[in-house]
């Protein structure tokens, strides 16, 4: 006896193996599409646009540093968030509207005489998910 349900049963499987390909084709795209952070600097200050005399190490006499972030792919308007630490204690946080295409986006804090030693700002995505860490120290 021949079995004709063969050729329809090997049609069905075929189908199903190439809707799972899609699928997972599909959510590769989308995963690409995903907010990307190019650039992350700590500077003296911003001018035009870009950051101005990038360190690691900065006066106080500057009297302000600024974490400067540039995002080549912006799928959809979101945003971002800048927590500053200085010796491990969270002095502020700075929520930052970020646009598609490009976006690029700053922040700085005063320094006082009381703000030397180590510092750290987080770069954190909507979801609060860290995207970068920078590490700087403010000196005499």
């Amino acid at each position: 006896m021949e079995n004709t349900n063969r050729p329809l049963s090997f049609i069905l499987f075929l189908s199903i193996v190439l809707a799972g390909s899609w699928a997972v084709f599909g959510q590769d795209a989308s995963a690409s599409d995903k907010l990307k952070l190019v650039r992350a600097v700590m500077c003296e200050t911003i001018q035009e646009y870009a950051p101005v005399n990038t360190a690691v190490i900065f006066s106080i006499e500057l009297g302000r540093v600024s974490c400067f972030t540039e995002f080549d792919l912006v799928p959809e308007k979101t945003y971002i968030h800048h927590k500053w630490y200085h010796k491990d204690r969270l002095i502020t946080v700075k929520r930052l509207t970020i646009n598609p295409p490009r976006w690029s986006s700053f922040t700085s804090v005063q320094l006082r005489d009381a703000d030397k030693g180590p510092w750290r700002v987080e770069i954190t995505d909507e979801n609060d998910k860290l995207m970068r860490t920078l590490r700087f120290s403010i000196t005499d």
